[in-house]
């Protein structure tokens, strides 16, 4: 039996106090702590940060990944300036969000441009 298991692909770019992690690949319990160390990163740059995670490049994902945004967007939560905005979420994985009634808590963007811009301009 072959495995023909994906890896995780992180870029991250940093724009002042905002860091954008554009995030492909599988997202599963195998590579989120890859995910998680990149957002713990950006977590050291900044004592507010503010981060927006472009995941249209997955190809696949699971509970997992719901877990991980979770932890992220309660870590933003327990600051008094940083911010979380999701640009691409995939259909399943905005689906599996709103079936868990996390959907709300997440802030939405139609693009990276756009999110960047909202968080500089909020710096």
């Amino acid at each position: 039996m072959s495995s023909s298991r994906q890896d995780l692909r992180v870029q991250v770019v940093h724009h002042g106090h905002c860091s954008v992690l554009r995030v492909g690949g599988h997202l599963d319990f195998i590579t989120a702590p890859t995910l998680a160390g990149h957002v713990k990163a950006a977590w050291e740059q900044s004592s507010g940060p503010r981060l927006v995670l472009e995941l249209s490049r997955l190809t696949f994902y699971d509970s997992t990944a719901v877990g991980l945004l979770a932890w992220t967007r309660q870590r933003v939560g327990d600051t008094a300036t940083g911010r979380l905005l999701l640009v691409g979420l995939p259909h399943g994985l905005r689906h599996l969000l709103d079936q868990t009634g996390l959907l709300p808590r997440f802030e939405l963007r139609d693009s990276v441009g756009q999110a960047v811009a909202e968080l500089l301009v909020s710096e």
